[in-house]
């Protein structure tokens, strides 16, 4: 699944899809159904597939049923999550909400599971990537469980290089630009090979590049670093490689729908993706590139290498408790059980995005995934794009438009940066 998940990045409302017609009971003693909302991904995940249903034990030692409530657009998700979790009561006993909703206001809305974590503890919990569990504590409490993830890789097309003559991975970022230069060319028969392609409209991707040379928009703790010199030499470094055609002329436009095409039909040799996309990509039936695509962890800067670790981009989903719900224990009897070493594996292999790193060490995950090492690597050291604050959706289309004004010959980098320094900075409160 593909997730910095910003607005920007779904369709239109879909309509949502009921499982189940009966209503939860009101107290644990009488509760037989838990109603759990979120995305139509989150209940296949933990109910179909080759590692069959992660709610069966739950189910048979509870006793209790599950009326799904998903939707197939990550906002419809949120609109009636945060609105159900406003209300005096709710009938929503367990919820899914993405980072870039885990705001402190929204945060506050969901149940503090410390206490229900020290009474009944999660098997492990120091197993999950420590970039998920940050971003999910306000004031020090802990708000949610992280439960699917989406983490940024660079991708390459290994044809493409051996077509090219290119012999041996980057190790330095330096290298890496080269590697992109040569890897941008046309064919005999006028098709034109971008070295380097990726969505423009994500903070993440830009970040994919920025954090190489030690580069970031903001820190953990809100610190605004965008005007930096960093990350102002990322983008002089992505405006030089727009202008010599290393990144494509509609660069600006361009979706991830088309990058999957350009990827499957050699017209792009490298991109900025999850690491699920390779799936896709290898698909043999979309294309003449069927399992020659893979991951690398892109290379740090070389005054870098060795003394600062590359921090993937993240995009993660929780399970919540919303404080106005009315089945508390039940609902973390069932976060427990999808958050276990078995849930957690029995959903990778029905196409999640396990949180906890030791799941990637599974022998039947290794077969189906085999950038697991890769993606196992790049989590544990992942952070999120942007802390979050209560604007940060302001914020981010804020960085996006200065970031593609200074890529695309707009303005110089470190007036654009300035620029959104000065306009993110009011927003940060």
């Amino acid at each position: 699944m593909t997730f910095p998940i910003s607005r920007r990045r779904f369709g239109a409302l879909a309509g949502a899809a009921v499982t189940a017609a009966a209503l939860p009971s009101r107290s644990l003693a009488q509760a037989k159904t838990l109603t759990v909302l979120g995305h139509r991904v989150h209940q296949t995940a933990a109910t179909t597939g080759p590692g069959g249903d992660a709610t069966e034990a739950f189910r048979k030692t509870s006793g209790a049923n599950l009326n799904w409530v998903t939707f197939g657009d990550v906002n419809a998700v949120h609109e009636r999550l945060l609105r159900e979790a406003s209300l005096a009561e709710t009938s929503i006993d367990v919820a899914y909400l993405v980072n870039g909703r885990a705001v402190p206001r929204n945060l506050k809305l969901f149940e503090p599971l410390d206490t229900l974590l020290k009474d009944a503890p999660i098997e492990a919990f120091d197993d999950f990537a420590p970039g998920l569990i940050g971003p999910l504590k306000v004031d020090g409490a802990l708000h949610g469980i992280p439960v699917r993830h989406a983490t940024n890789a660079l991708i390459y097309n290994e044809a493409l290089l051996e077509e090219r003559g290119i012999t041996k991975l980057p190790t330095t970022f330096e290298e890496l630009v080269e590697v992109a230069r040569k890897l941008t060319f046309k064919r005999e028969d006028g098709t034109q090979v971008h070295g380097l392609a990726f969505t423009a409209v994500f903070a993440s991707n830009f970040l994919t590049v920025s954090r190489c040379l030690g580069g970031d928009y903001m820190t953990a703790d809100g610190k605004l670093t965008a005007n930096e010199p960093a990350m102002v030499k990322a983008l002089t470094i992505l405006a030089d490689l727009y202008k010599a055609g290393v990144l494509p002329r509609n660069f600006a436009t361009v979706n991830n729908e088309e990058i999957t095409t350009w990827m499957q039909q050699g017209r792009a040799a490298m991109t900025i993706n999850p690491f699920a996309r390779l799936v896709s990509y290898n698909d043999p039936a979309k294309g003449k590139y069927g399992g020659r695509f893979k991951s690398l962890l892109p290379p740090m800067t070389a005054d870098l290498a060795g003394k600062v670790a590359f921090a993937p981009t993240v995009e993660f989903w929780s399970l919540m408790i919303p404080k106005n719900a009315k089945q508390k224990p039940l609902a973390w009897e069932l976060i427990r059980a999808l958050s276990s070493k078995a849930g957690t594996t029995a959903m990778a292999l029905n196409g999640n995005g396990p949180t906890r790193i030791s799941t990637y060490a599974d022998e039947k995950l290794k077969a189906a995934m085999p950038y697991a090492a890769d993606e196992a690597a790049a989590l544990k050291a992942s952070r999120i794009h942007l802390p979050a604050f209560d604007e940060q959706a302001r914020a981010h289309d804020i960085f996006i438009e200065e970031t593609q004004a200074a890529v695309l010959g707009r303005k110089p980098p470190q007036q654009a940066m300035d620029d959104a320094v000065a306009r993110v900075k009011p927003l940060l409160g």
